[in-house]
């Protein structure tokens, strides 16, 4: 009997994508951890509070995905508005001096003892679930002008307060994600291509008009130049790469996390690569190409326009802050802080990453319930409702 009750529920989700995300998670645990032991014991005296409140957060986002896995995803249709609302309000709100803290140049976060909140980490979840629902209720006027030019303003608001914080690398992430929400809905490719331009040199404007962003600038050409200022960060990152071959140093004897300035968060997968080699990090990166595969598989199977746009976004997300993180750590891109999904110490980053995988699987799991009732109509042939026949006749059934 209780057999029977287990089974349906790991049947109806997406085992590959819990699976990968699972072992994400693990990796994230096991490696915050070992990135943290010098400075959870300089700045706490233990070696293990860092990596204790990683597990916490773990646990946290666990119970939410579990949640958010149970709970049928139009649901989250009814709270966009409100959703959005409250945390673009936040995200306004922590940029006022003396309420947003500042840490390391940056206001981002509201503290409150121990415990702290990223809004633009939330902002993340709120604006897919908001353009979701958004672009559902544009139908056939999804192209028009009137559609991009508001598009163009929602998305331009949560840019510019991102940027303001500064914040640079959340901005590009959610900036990329929207517009690929935008695309799946039919948008219209030059006014996207537009948009895209235009927002390309006026981030350019920006960064030339900030200190912080323009050293960032200047230390990528050229960081050996800046080796004592913006260009020390991509310095260390590349050293620990490089230092850790095919194989890896081993599990705990990276060197460079004593010298990288955020070696358990925006710098993790430097560690990576330096204890766990190339070999380590193409493993990582191959766990993120299965989320990226079997999202855009739940996007294409999704029961309803809300749900495929839902999916869409939260796939895009998670992929492209991924690949923007690997970018940074190998110097492809201007360094900038982006934490890497799932493995990167935060506990706002985490349960709301978890969270919105709870959804994916949600829209995963209604999905196939939903070809499953398609294929018993097609095995019947007339897609009417049959009624069953009497129980002592079997084979007649069929």
């Amino acid at each position: 009997m209780q057999r029977s009750r287990i089974v349906p529920l790991v049947g109806e989700i997406d085992a590959w994508l819990a699976l990968a995300f699972l072992a994400l998670t693990c990796i994230g645990v096991i490696m915050v951890y070992s990135a943290s032991i010098a400075d959870s014991y300089r700045l706490y005296n233990s070696p293990y509070y860092i990596a204790e409140r990683e597990v916490i957060w773990a646990v946290i986002g666990f119970a939410a995905m579990i949640g958010a896995s149970r709970v049928h995803y139009s649901r989250w249709d009814r709270i966009a508005l409100p959703f959005i609302a409250v945390s673009g309000f936040l995200l306004a709100v922590v940029l006022i001096p003396h309420i947003g803290t500042v840490s390391n140049g940056a206001r981002r976060w509201f503290t409150l003892g121990s415990l702290s909140l990223q809004p633009s980490e939330l902002v993340k979840l709120a604006l897919v679930v908001y353009m979701a629902a958004w672009l559902r209720t544009k139908g056939e006027h999804i192209a028009e002008r009137q559609t991009f030019v508001a598009f163009s303003i929602i998305v331009g608001a949560a840019f510019s307060l991102i940027f303001l914080e500064p914040d640079l690398g959340t901005a590009m992430v959610l900036a990329l994600t929207m517009g690929a929400m935008y695309f799946v809905a039919g948008a219209n490719l030059l006014y996207l291509a537009g948009s895209g331009t235009g927002a390309a040199m006026v981030a350019w404007i920006l960064i030339h008009h900030s200190s912080y962003e323009s050293g960032r600038l200047l230390a990528f050409m050229n960081p050996w130049k800046y080796s004592s200022g913006a260009g020390y960060h991509t310095i260390q990152v590349l050293l620990a790469l490089g230092s850790g071959g095919f194989f890896g140093r081993g599990l705990g004897n990276s060197t460079q996390k004593y010298l990288l300035p955020a070696p358990h968060t925006d710098s993790i997968l430097a560690v990576i690569g330096e204890e766990w080699g190339i070999f380590g990090s193409l493993v990582v990166l191959f766990l993120f190409v299965i989320i990226a595969y079997r999202g855009i598989k739940i996007a294409s199977n999704a029961p309803d326009t809300f749900s495929r746009y839902l999916a869409t976004g939260i796939t895009s997300w998670i992929t492209i802050q991924a690949l923007m993180n690997f970018a940074v750590i190998t110097s492809s891109v201007p360094f900038t802080g982006v934490p890497l999904p799932f493995i990167s110490y935060g506990g706002s980053s985490l349960i709301i990453s978890m969270t919105a995988v709870g959804i994916l699987l949600s829209i995963s799991r209604h999905g196939r319930e939903g070809r499953a009732r398609q294929n018993i109509n097609h095995r019947r042939g007339d897609g009417r409702t049959r009624v069953p026949r009497a129980i002592n006749h079997p084979i007649s059934a069929r």
